[in-house]
C-alpha cells in the first residue's frame, strides 16, 4: 500500500488564515488520521526544509475596495521572494493554488502573486497552442460517446487523451462523474494524461513534461513539417497572362461605358432595362475569361 499521502497548507496571506484552516481540519479529522497524514498548516517559514506530498497554497484575500491590491514584489531583503520560492517548492507530487483574486483586476503587473493566480483566457486553448507549437496533431473537444475529451493528440495510429483540470471547483458529484467517465474510457483502450492549471500557469515546461514523456512512450511523434511545393514557372506564366488580359478587358469595358455615359441622352430615350442587360453581358464575359485560368 505504501505510506499515506501527506498534506500541507501554506498561507501567503497571513498566519491567522493558516491557524483557522488548521482548526477546521482538527475538528473534522480524527487525531490519529491528522497525525497519519502529517498535516501541517502555516507560513513559508514553517515549511523551510520540509515537504509534503500534496501542498495547498492559499492566496485567498479580501477583494480590495479600490483595486488593485498593494504590490507584492521582492520586499525588503527579498523577503517575499524567498517566501514565494519556499511555498512553491514544498510539494513532492501535487500543488493546488486556492485563490479569490482576479488576475487582471486585483493584482498589479510585477506582483509575485500573479505567478500563482491563473491568467485569464482559455487554459485549454493555451495547452492546445503549446502542443501544436511542438508539431503535434491535436484535436480539441474530441467526441467520445456521449461526452467530449478536452484534447486528443493523434499520430502513428495512436492517440493520447489530455484532461485539462481548471481552477474552478466543480463539486464532489461532478468530480466523481469525471472519474467514472475516464475509467470507462480507459477500459475501452484510451490512455489519459492530466494537466493542472495551477501548475501550468506557474511552470508550463514542468506541467507539459509528463505529457511529452507519455507521447514518447506511446510512440506518437510530432508531425513532419509541411513541405511547400515549389511553384511551377510555366503555370505561373499562364496565370499572369490571363490576369493581365482580364485587366485589359475591364479597362476597355470601363472606357466604353464612360463614352456612352458622356453622350447626351434623356431618360425616356434609353430602352428599359438597357443598362442592366449591358452589365449582365459584361459580367458573363468576365466569367468566361476567368474560367480559363
Amino acid at each position: 500500500m505504501g505510506d499515506p499521502v501527506s498534506f500541507g497548507l501554506v498561507s501567503l496571506v497571513g498566519d491567522g488564515q493558516a491557524v483557522k484552516v488548521d482548526g477546521i481540519l482538527r475538528q473534522r479529522l480524527e487525531p490519529a488520521e491528522y497525525r497519519r497524514r502529517q498535516i501541517l498548516c502555516g507560513d513559508s517559514a514553517q515549511f523551510q526544509g520540509d515537504e509534503r506530498d500534496v501542498m495547498f497554497l492559499s492566496v485567498v484575500d479580501s477583494p480590495p475596495g479600490k483595486p488593485p491590491l498593494p504590490m507584492r514584489q521582492e520586499g525588503p531583503k527579498k523577503i517575499f521572494k524567498k517566501r514565494f520560492n519556499v511555498a512553491a517548492s514544498r510539494a513532492r507530487d501535487q500543488m493546488w493554488v486556492v485563490h479569490s483574486l482576479n488576475h487582471e483586476i486585483d493584482l498589479q503587473p510585477g506582483d509575485y502573486r500573479r505567478r500563482l493566480v491563473p491568467r485569464s483566457g482559455s487554459f485549454e486553448g493555451s495547452v492546445l497552442r503549446r502542443l501544436r507549437q511542438r508539431g503535434y496533431h491535436v484535436v480539441p473537444q474530441f467526441p467520445a460517446g456521449a461526452c467530449h475529451i478536452d484534447l486528443v493528440v493523434v499520430g502513428n495510429g495512436r492517440r493520447l487523451a489530455i484532461k485539462c483540470d481548471g481552477e474552478q471547483y466543480q463539486g464532489a458529484e461532478k468530480v466523481q462523474e469525471e472519474i467514472e467517465r475516464q475509467a470507462v474510457l480507459e477500459r475501452l483502450g484510451w490512455t489519459f494524461a492530466r494537466i493542472r492549471a495551477s501548475l501550468f500557469f506557474r511552470d508550463e515546461e514542468r506541467a507539459l513534461e509528463r505529457v511529452f514523456r507519455r507521447l514518447e512512450e506511446l510512440d506518437i511523434p510530432p508531425e513532419p513539417a509541411a513541405v511547400t511545393p515549389a511553384p511551377d514557372p510555366a503555370r505561373a506564366e499562364v496565370v499572369e497572362r490571363v490576369i493581365r488580359r482580364a485587366e485589359e478587358l475591364r479597362a476597355s469595358w470601363r472606357a466604353n461605358h464612360e463614352r456612352r455615359a458622356s453622350t447626351t441622352q434623356t431618360p425616356g430615350n434609353a430602352p428599359a432595362g438597357g443598362s442592366t442587360a449591358r452589365a449582365a453581358r459584361r459580367a458573363s464575359s468576365e466569367r468566361r475569361v476567368l474560367k480559363r485560368v
